[in-house]
């Protein structure tokens, strides 16, 4: 709550914009780093000193050094005006795996070096720019806990050339990444099935009966299924495909599973699901107020995974 009414008070602020967003002088900012302000200190004395002593010398040394100064410090603001950031995505993960956050930027009109990437909690990802190339940087966070995360405000700083002062932007991505439940390996329960006829005809289905063809291998595949033949000819990794009528397939269901720790019911549900997904086996999925008919393939997978993710979340 506290975040969503800082986000509010920003953009009421004028001070940040979502994707996509030019960076500009509504939402750069620059302060003198440590260093900057023991420089400031140094020529405020170096100028007393020359006042005070009539010293030319002193004066010209003085207005020498603050002219460095200030030309660092427009081109500190430069590495960030101008910036424009088109799009962020990512990829669904698991529960307390890292989420790579991909930031893709329009084409840099000049070198931009020194660019450091981050949010709140994560490290910070250097990166330098060529003019006239597509940009993209990758950088790291940490999902807790299933539903969807939120990294909150990406962080753009820069303190080149010199190091004394830091320019920086904060920008809300909007980003909602989601994360499924960590999957946990449990027995399935005894009363999981589910026959043709309670969940429609299904028609070819996979099984191990008739060799259908071969295709394309997967992470995950058996490697009992691998075609060593064709790879030792160059081919590529293929898994052979085999089709039967099953007259059953898996359904797994929320109620079944016995406990009282609902995260771990679910967990143990993403198990079974990512299981017959690779083993390329029929499947459906009931949890409360939703049911799944049994299907297979990638689309089917994503959709249970992400009622498993929402689940209790409204």
């Amino acid at each position: 709550m506290t975040s969503a009414i800082a986000r509010t008070f920003y953009r009421l602020a004028g001070g940040n914009k979502t994707v996509p967003v030019v960076l500009g002088l509504r939402n750069i900012y620059i302060l003198p780093t440590g260093y900057g302000v023991l420089y400031l200190a140094v020529l405020g004395a170096m100028l007393i000193g020359s006042i005070n002593y009539n010293n030319n010398l002193g004066f010209l040394l003085t207005f020498l050094l603050g002219s460095l100064g200030l030309t660092a410090m427009m081109h500190t603001y430069s590495m960030l005006y101008g910036l424009r950031l088109v799009s962020v995505t990512a990829t669904p993960v698991f529960a307390g795996e890292p989420v790579e956050v991909d930031l893709r930027l329009a084409d840099v009109d000049r070198p931009r070096t020194g660019l450091c990437w981050y949010f709140k909690t994560t490290h910070r990802i250097r990166a330098d720019f060529r003019p006239r190339q597509p940009a993209r940087v990758l950088v790291g966070a940490r999902a807790g806990r299933r539903g969807l995360f939120d990294p909150g405000w990406l962080r753009i700083e820069s303190d080149y050339p010199l190091g004394l002062f830091r320019a920086w932007a904060r920008i809300d991505t909007g980003l909602k990444c989601l994360v499924y439940p960590r999957p946990v390996s449990a027995p399935v329960p005894g009363n999981t099935t589910v026959s043709a006829n309670q969940k429609g005809d299904i028609g070819q289905t996979e099984g191990v009966e008739d060799f259908v063809g071969l295709s394309a291998y997967q992470p995950g595949d058996s490697l009992r299924r691998i075609h060593w033949q064709a790879y030792s000819r160059g081919r590529g990794l293929h898994v052979k495909t085999f089709a039967g009528h099953a007259g059953a397939g898996l359904m797994l269901d929320f109620d079944d599973i016995k406990g009282d720790d609902t995260e771990r019911t679910l967990s143990i549900l993403c198990f079974h699901i990512l299981q017959a997904h690779h083993q390329r086996h029929s499947y459906g999925l009931r949890l409360a107020g939703q049911t799944f008919p049994a299907a297979n393939g990638r689309v089917h997978r994503d959709r249970c995974l992400r009622a498993l993710a929402l689940f209790g979340n409204g």
